[in-house]
């Protein structure tokens, strides 16, 4: 009797779940779950020395690589695996709650905290920021709107909101032109949203661009002319409820909002976490640094992925440990156990051995695969600050997969005896048995049965109501896990 790994739905009952009731540490692909694997720093000692407040990864018109990580008092810049200080004179002096923004607009990259006057950097010119009103004042014209939250590339503009002492203020540039803030020049303006939905949380970028509010969402299309931007309300009474939890592939947006998760996929706003993940969510975070959350698209593998922390850890360091997973392409979801710190979409550079020895000092040691993008240029990658706040990708090795069938009578109305497993893995792996007789019962949990020279785990167990837990060991090399191969036989009725 086969039983597949379906999707997992935490937010289900155990029994006669249409899918997983564990799929941890793994993520869902097409028609079976794939490996996460760990986090491999390549800075060496080199950190950022405290919990990262924001990260961005640019390509300037050279194809050269530019990697910046905001904390609550510094700004760094990553050179070949190692941070050094950008900030200059700029003065940095967020809290605990705040974080940084990083936009390109060009060849600039543009930082803001809500706290600070914002900040740009020119690529390939800049040694350090310095604030964007010093740019404005030596080659354009106008006042930069102080201290601003969020930005994002909308058309040709840069798109600014959530300034100081107005939160539901959206403020642009000038057309192509960041130096530029005059209103009526250059098609430069503001506008103040109407209503009760809250202050500017994030802004997404593109042709046309969102702007999310704690509890609504407004779409802005350039038409020119005196009007500039059409706003229009898409979600009057959902928003993003933390702002750090919006992450964009494209035209492919997703959010956390006060009811759960949601992608919007051409102004549809689809409930994608709705009696699957929203539950486990809500539980599971911890409600008191919700501050942390970061979240992040790994194009390649198709994820949209949240970096938070759980109710179970302590949080002392401000760093989270567990990933929330969706595929959007087969809308499934899953979970990873992983400390860090900030997770983000980081381009690589061409790396040389000259870096393989400050990765590890053996050829044989490094982790991450010679294989992987991670040794050519400007390759997208989903890259990390990890628990000790260095550099990482995740490219180590496999971390310990669980995988657990839904619960279900394997003879309706009867006992049965299971004798023999086979996980239907590309690995060796370990199982156990979970039983019970009574819905009502307390689960008993079987020995773990290692897999023998056939591919079969022996187990005996015996009950009326089975789940199968299959565990893979950390490290091990596998590509697919599908589901298990039951060997089992009546028994009576009770």
């Amino acid at each position: 009797m086969q039983l597949p790994f379906g999707e997992w739905l935490p937010d289900q009952p155990d029994h006669l779940n249409p899918g997983a009731t564990v799929a941890t540490n793994v993520y869902h692909a097409q028609s079976s779950y794939k490996p996460v694997k760990g986090l491999v720093a390549y800075g060496g000692t080199s950190n950022v020395t405290q919990n990262a407040k924001g990260a961005g990864s640019f390509r300037d018109n050279t194809n050269t690589v530019f990697t910046f990580v905001g904390t609550k008092d510094n700004i760094y810049k990553l050179t070949s695996g190692t941070f050094s200080s950008v900030k200059g004179s700029c003065t940095v002096s967020g809290g605990d709650t705040d974080y940084f923004t990083f936009t390109q607009f060009g060849q600039y990259v543009v930082a803001s905290n809500g706290v600070n006057p914002p900040m740009y950097y020119e690529m390939g010119t800049s040694t350090n920021f310095a604030t964007l009103q010093s740019l404005v004042t030596s080659i354009g014209q106008g006042t930069v709107p102080s201290k601003f939250k969020v930005s994002g590339v909308i058309r040709d503009f840069l798109v600014t909101a959530n300034i100081e002492n107005a939160k539901n203020r959206v403020a642009w540039s000038g057309l192509n032109d960041i130096s530029t803030w005059e209103a009526g020049v250059s098609s430069s303006d503001t506008q103040d949203l109407p209503g009760s939905g809250g202050q500017v949380v994030a802004i997404t970028s593109g042709e046309f661009g969102y702007v999310f509010r704690e509890d609504q969402i407004i779409r802005l299309d350039f038409v020119g002319g005196n009007v500039v931007f059409r706003f229009s309300v898409i979600s009057p009474n959902r928003g993003a409820v933390y702002g750090q939890t919006v992450c964009q592939d494209n035209r492919q947006v997703f959010f956390y909002a006060s009811d759960g998760f949601f992608q919007i996929n051409g102004d549809q706003i689809l409930p994608i976490g709705a009696e699957k993940v929203n539950r486990f969510f809500d539980g599971d975070l911890n409600k008191a640094y919700t501050d942390r959350i970061t979240a992040a698209v790994d194009p390649f593998n198709t994820l949209a992925i949240w970096l938070y922390p759980s109710k179970d850890n302590p949080n002392t360091t401000g760093v989270c440990d567990k990933l929330l997973i969706y595929n959007y392409v087969t809308q499934k979801w899953s979970v990873a156990k992983v400390k860090a710190s900030q997770i983000f979409k980081q381009f690589v550079v061409a790396n040389t051995v000259e870096l393989m020895d400050i990765i590890s000092e053996n050829l044989e040691d490094i982790n991450i695969s010679l294989d992987t993008a991670f040794w050519t240029t400007g390759h997208l990658y989903l890259g990390a600050i990890d628990e000790n706040f260095k550099a990482a990708i995740f490219s180590g090795k496999t971390l310990e997969a669980e995988l657990e069938t839904k619960e279900q009578e394997i003879f309706p109305g009867l006992r049965a005896n299971v004798t023999g497993i086979r996980p239907i893995v590309d690995a060796s792996a370990n199982v156990t048995i979970k039983t019970r007789d009574k819905l009502a019962d307390t689960v008993t949990t079987s020995a773990s049965s290692s897999m023998n020279d056939t591919g079969i785990n022996p187990v005996r167990q015996s009950g009326r109501y089975f789940r199968a837990n299959v565990k893979i060991p950390a490290e091990s090399i596998w590509t697919n896990a599908q589901g298990i191969d039951l060997t089992a036989s009546q028994g009576g009725s009770r």
